[in-house]
């Protein structure tokens, strides 16, 4: 007879159990965030993290993950790696390249720090950290930057911090000015970041901006300026207008309503006709000196 099979032999007692061998995931449902342009370092930081927790290890899982979810406008930027996948290290490869090639260069960042880059509707101590991260690697003195950060604050809160912005470091320049922003009333907070600021220049050679509201003030007298002017213009075109509808303008008669011959002496007023004729004059208008029935060209005889 055959012999039994052998019964299965019972793990020793306390002992552990064996540990399960991890396989490379390929498939798992999975949705990540939209690809940030803003800091592709930071969402790919999330992302593997998200990879890590779903045991997805595989590049091209990874890969086809990231495809996914990328924007129209940032898949354009890696169109050749989508169209053509690389053979190994698709993840690896994909990776890189959209952080090189979406991530702004070190002198726009610069121009973004020094020029463009307002508080808008956040915290001051989050307006300070988007410095830092434009900042990068570039090496800026502090003072320089704490100029900048102040630059960006509304103008009551910069009265407030002026006393002390030289005494005290630039994060602690944040957290207070946080404070003042949240106790501030809303219209003060809200009206940080509606002008650009202006371009940074060394605190000894920077000039104090105008007030907005003599701004405003000078653009009114500009206004009123232009407007006087014009009125003036106006009047000087009526007038001269009136000037020369007041000129005598010379007159000219017609033969029937010829002006009277000046006069010769005192009561001696001849009309036109006597004046130029004399006694063959066949007319004769008021007033005139000589005024006698005319002499008739074809007298009849008295019958």
């Amino acid at each position: 007879m055959p012999d039994p099979a052998p019964a299965d032999v019972a793990a020793p007692e306390g002992a552990l159990p064996p540990k399960p061998v991890l396989h490379p995931v390929a498939a798992v449902s999975l949705k990540l965030p939209p690809f940030w342009p803003n800091d592709p370092t930071l969402w790919f930081a999330q992302v593997e993290a998200q990879f890590l927790t779903r045991n997805i290890t595989t590049q091209a899982t990874r890969f086809a993950y990231v495809i996914a979810s990328l924007q129209p406008e940032i898949a354009q930027e890696v169109r050749d790696l989508l169209i053509t996948p690389p053979t190994t290290d698709q993840y690896d490869r994909l990776k890189s390249e959209l952080i090189r090639r979406t991530s702004l260069s070190e002198q726009k960042r610069l121009h973004q720090l020094l020029i463009s880059e307002e508080l808008g509707d956040r915290k001051p101590s989050q307006l300070l950290r988007r410095m830092r991260q434009l900042l990068g690697d570039s090496s800026l003195e502090d003072k320089i930057l704490k100029q900048l950060f102040l630059q960006r604050l509304s103008t009551s809160t910069q009265s407030i911090l002026a006393s002390m912005a030289d005494s005290v470091g630039i994060e602690q320049l944040a957290d207070l000015a946080d404070k003042i922003v949240e106790v501030s009333p809303p219209s003060t907070a809200s009206a940080v970041g509606i002008a650009a600021p202006a371009p940074y220049s060394p605190p000894q050679t920077q000039l104090p901006q105008a007030h907005p509201d003599i701004l405003v003030l000078q653009d009114q007298m500009a206004s009123l300026t232009r407007q006087v002017q014009a009125l003036t213009t106006q009047l000087q075109r009526g007038q001269a207008r009136s000037r020369s509808r007041g000129r005598p303008k010379s007159r000219t008669y017609p033969a029937d309503r010829s002006p009277s011959a000046p006069a010769g002496r005192s009561g001696d007023r001849q009309c036109w006709y006597y004046w130029k004729f004399g006694s063959k004059a066949t007319k004769c208008t008021s007033p005139c000196s000589r005024r006698t029935p005319p002499v008739s060209e074809n007298p009849q005889a008295s019958g």
